[in-house]
């Protein structure tokens, strides 16, 4: 991959995003995807790993090596009870700034740092580019599925 593949990847996932969203009506933001999120949750998940990237860059590129992560699923779970609260709106202005902080971040890396395996040692030889397929177009096309499908039906009587 070379850096105008990926620019394209992640702006072609973005659109796949845009899409979806703009088939919703607003109400539909509130709408259960499964037994705890709605898509409004699905959003804010998106958008709390574009910022979380670009925060693990920020500590790579001073040299620090990230403390020990907790894993993926305690990590979801800490944001969901972060963002559970937020309104459709705040949800959307939010990941919109992620996302526009992602792609500059994105845009400013030099190629050593997207492309070379051993640039951050954190990554254990995998090339950072990885990471941020990863976090962007792949995590879009991950859940656009849980953003388009009919909502469940209510379990209150």
């Amino acid at each position: 991959m070379d850096r105008s593949t990926l620019m394209f990847e992640l702006y072609a996932g973005r659109e796949r995003l845009r899409a979806a969203l703009a088939t919703l009506p607003d109400r539909a933001m509130l709408d259960r995807v499964d037994d705890e999120w709605t898509r409004k949750d699905v959003i804010a998940h998106i958008g709390a790993w574009e910022h979380r990237l670009v925060d693990l860059l920020e500590r790579l590129r001073r040299g620090e090596t990230p403390e020990d992560e907790m894993e993926t699923d305690e990590l979801n779970a800490r944001m969901y009870a972060a963002d559970m609260d937020r309104s459709v709106a705040d949800v959307l202005r939010r990941e919109t700034a992620d996302w526009d902080r992602f792609v500059t971040a994105i845009e400013g890396m030099t190629d050593e740092e997207l492309f070379d395996p051993q640039k951050f040692s954190w990554t254990e030889g995998d090339p950072f580019v990885e990471w941020v397929t990863g976090n962007a177009n792949e995590h879009i096309d991950e859940h656009l599925e849980q953003l388009t499908r009919p909502a469940r039906a209510s379990s209150i009587a």
